[in-house]
């Protein structure tokens, strides 16, 4: 085999190795790019809250059973906004709908105050 046969088989081989490696990327952009506009599943839940973070910015919950997500337990919960939990005390009882951020963080969409 000749140097210029050689030098055509290592262009087409990089040629190869390139468009796939190109293939690859773009795959992997649209599926993290499809998955990451997907909305997040909202849950239904009741609880009692047992404690509220500094200037709200949490909020401590003993939740009964989440159907299709989690057994009762306790678990810290994030409002959308502070003011979210006006009007919230340890000992409510409460119904609250939240999802789950791609990093675990669960983030209240509603409280409302149980009698």
């Amino acid at each position: 085999m000749n140097r210029s046969m050689c030098s055509r088989l290592r262009a087409a081989h990089l040629a190869r190795s390139l468009l796939l490696g190109a293939a690859i990327s773009t795959s992997l952009t649209l599926s993290c790019s499809k998955a990451s506009t997907a909305a997040p599943r909202v849950h239904h839940a009741t609880g009692a809250v047992r404690s509220l973070g500094p200037g709200r910015a949490y909020v401590n919950i003993a939740h009964d059973d989440i159907p299709g997500y989690m057994s009762a337990m306790t678990m810290s919960f994030e409002p959308q906004s502070p003011s979210q939990l006006d009007g919230i005390e340890a000992g409510d009882r409460i119904a609250f709908d939240f999802y789950e951020t791609e990093d675990a963080r669960r983030v209240l969409t509603r409280v409302e105050k149980r009698r």
